[in-house]
């Protein structure tokens, strides 16, 4: 096995070093991990754009149809909900910029490609299911949004690995919300309404605020 090699400056600094334990090696990615833990995105997240998004999807919650017991209805619901997503979405980028101006950093990196990357899965399946639902209306029924909170989940907890702990800690609010969904019978006091807006208006408010307290908005 090879061993350790440091080349020197002629003042004698080391240039560098090839690493050739798997120690080591595991050592230098933790570091090089925690150096893009620490870089824009973390700097950059915005307490405000998850209160925003909360306060859409309550004021969706508040315009959706209160039976979907028509296809109209189904469309609306889906529309709605989807328009939600991307006015959030939109608004979510559009406060990352200010913030990222006002801390002095780039808000989209390298490391906003790992994110986006890693986001997208969650929210593409999200998507493939909703298509699913609108051409096999009665197929899922109530279900679809469970699964919408499910993948919505999946999307939280792949990006936690770059964020922070909030994130995380949302994520998993959500999936044990959305297990909960599918598991409650179609009867329940809880509508479709009502569970989105606990879950993307309540969850979000309660995130965002609270980033915001914390690391500023």
């Amino acid at each position: 096995m090879p061993g350790k090699e440091t080349k020197f400056h002629p003042d004698g600094t080391p240039i560098f070093r090839i690493v050739t334990s798997a120690g080591e090696a595991e050592e230098h990615l933790r570091v090089i991990r925690q150096a893009m833990e620490r870089s824009t995105k973390h700097s950059t997240l915005s307490g405000l754009s998850g209160v925003l998004a909360g306060c859409y999807a309550l004021a969706a919650a508040v315009f959706a149809p209160t039976k979907l017991g028509t296809l109209t209805d189904k469309l609306l619901f889906v529309a709605l909900w989807g328009a939600t997503l991307v006015l959030a979405l939109v608004t979510d980028v559009l406060l990352t910029k200010r913030r990222a101006a006002k801390v002095g950093k780039t808000a989209f990196s390298a490391l906003g490609v790992h994110l986006a990357r890693a986001v997208a899965p969650g929210l593409l399946a999200g998507a493939g299911i909703t298509l699913f639902h609108l051409l096999h209306p009665e197929a899922l029924g109530t279900y679809l949004y469970g699964l919408w909170i499910l993948c919505y989940a999946v999307a939280l907890l792949a990006i936690a690995m770059f964020s922070r702990r909030e994130v995380s800690i949302m994520g998993w609010a959500f999936l044990g919300a959305g297990i909960i969904a599918l598991l409650l019978p179609d009867n329940f006091i809880i509508g479709p309404r009502a569970l989105m807006a606990l879950t993307f208006g309540g969850f979000h408010i309660v995130y965002g605020a609270w980033m915001g307290l914390k690391y500023g908005w």
